[in-house]
């Protein structure tokens, strides 16, 4: 449904917006930023900005914590009642998609509303995690102490920097390679697969490796740099999400979870054109799952190579000036990156998100199937035209616009930090970022 839903709409070109306006309006924006940037200097006063580090700090402080005890207990709690009930849901309920509510609760929740909530709430998933819940209770009843680390060493994340990236990617896979990829039992299966992994490493190597590698709290972690809500000291707070970008560490596991949403997101578009039919010999999910294997890696191994070789010429380009080099700028600047990764479902897909969140408000009162009607929503359709195309269409140029901005400003701000007045130098590698992601999306998200 999300493939016909998705590839059936017709983008912006029914909204009188000719399709060179948005191009230009993108170029002439990003332009225009870069002019303002460069004008402010690097002597203004600057967000202090974390250290430059490949691995080590990316986790951070986790948001939990530090919060009550109660509050703690509660998230935790919320989020351990929702994961057993969702392999409840997939185990016994329905085997078909039309009558088993975990489908829809799965796709909404990994691509649409752990990214995008992040971006607006912050921290809120690491918060309720289950696997970080189920990993404290590990490590208590094995003795170790009830308190992770807050961060972890650069020894510690170094062998394991690719696991969440692998996880969310094996994910698309599963959705958008197989045929029956989203129907209740596979999915269930993938989940309890992704259970027993993180159960399994939380009993070998502990509770900070489960926080370095459940996939969506490194996720949510990595986006809510760009929020405007903290959650630190024990308390939830607004904040500028210049301050939020700056202070979040980049890094390789940064680096691999935001170009594996783009190059997913991305690869569906793919999967769903007429070229790729006649390369695999069908669309994604009738071809073989390994045609739908090679794609998605090559999609996101695509955007991985894009971004990298920007990184790359602004780095020759402050090598050239005499700026010293701590760390590879790719991973460190991908906290800027990470805002666009989190529109880009929404970007492309928001008409389907709102109609699954009816559809899944209408099967909760009947999870297993079985003609009850427990909320009182079953009868409930989904109204497809909730929103007019046209509204749907400015609120996602409106998301694309300020995902550029926090790229453009996130990334200023880490170029000040490391190479000072050779920034104004460099920042046109940036600029250049803003301008391939703004066209892409346009181009193939928004089918401008």
């Amino acid at each position: 449904m999300s493939l016909v839903l998705a590839h059936g709409a017709e983008g912006l070109t029914g909204d009188g917006v000719p399709a060179g306006v948005l191009y230009g309006a993108v170029l002439v924006g990003v332009v225009l930023g870069v002019v303002g940037l460069r004008a402010r200097g690097t002597s203004s006063a600057a967000p202090t900005v974390a250290a430059a580090s490949i691995d080590g700090t990316e986790v951070g402080p986790w948001p939990g914590d530090e919060l009550p005890a109660a509050a703690r207990v509660a998230g935790q709690s919320l989020g351990l009642a929702a994961l057993v009930l969702a392999l409840v849901v997939g185990w016994g309920g329905s085997p078909l998609s039309g009558l088993n509510p975990l489908p829809l609760a799965m796709i909404a929740v990994v691509w649409w509303a752990v990214p995008a909530l992040a971006l607006l709430l912050g921290d809120w998933w690491r918060v309720i995690d289950p696997y970080d819940a189920l990993a404290a209770g590990i490590d208590r009843m094995r003795g170790r102490t009830s308190d992770a680390p807050t961060t972890t060493g650069a020894d510690d994340e170094a062998d394991d920097w690719w696991v969440p990236a692998v996880l969310l990617a094996s994910f698309a896979w599963l959705t958008t390679g197989w045929i029956d990829g989203q129907d209740p039992r596979p999915l269930v299966a993938w989940l309890t697969a992704l259970t027993a992994l993180m159960v399994g490493g939380a009993l070998v190597a502990g509770r900070p490796w489960v926080r370095r590698s459940s996939p969506m709290a490194v996720l949510c972690g990595v986006v809510a740099g760009g929020s405007p809500v903290r959650w630190d000291g024990g308390r939830v707070g607004l904040r500028s999400p210049r301050l939020g970008l700056a202070a979040r560490a980049g890094g390789r596991r940064t680096l691999a979870v935001v170009v594996t949403l783009i190059g997913a997101t991305l690869w569906e578009v793919v999967a769903g054109s007429a070229w790729w039919a006649d390369l695999a010999g069908g669309a994604a999910t009738s071809a073989t799952p390994w045609w739908a294997l090679f794609g998605l890696a090559a999609t996101i191994g695509a955007v991985a190579l894009a971004w990298w070789a920007l990184a790359r010429l602004g780095e020759i380009a402050a090598l050239a000036r005499g700026a010293t080099l701590a760390e590879p700028l790719a991973g460190d600047l991908a906290v800027a990156l990470a805002g666009c990764a989190a529109v880009a479902p929404i970007v492309h897909q928001l008409s389907t998100f709102l109609v699954y969140v009816q559809d899944l408000v209408a099967m909760s009162s009947d999870p297993f199937g079985r003609g009850a009607n427990v909320f009182g929503t079953a009868r409930w359709r989904a109204d497809e035209t909730l929103i007019s195309a046209a509204t749907a269409n400015w609120i996602q140029l409106g998301l694309l616009g300020a995902a550029l901005a926090l790229l453009m400003v996130g990334g200023w701000d880490r170029l000040v930090a490391r190479f000072d007045r050779v920034a104004l130098d460099v920042v046109w590698s940036v600029g250049a970022a803003a301008v391939l992601v703004g066209v892409v999306y346009l181009r193939y998200l928004l089918g401008a």
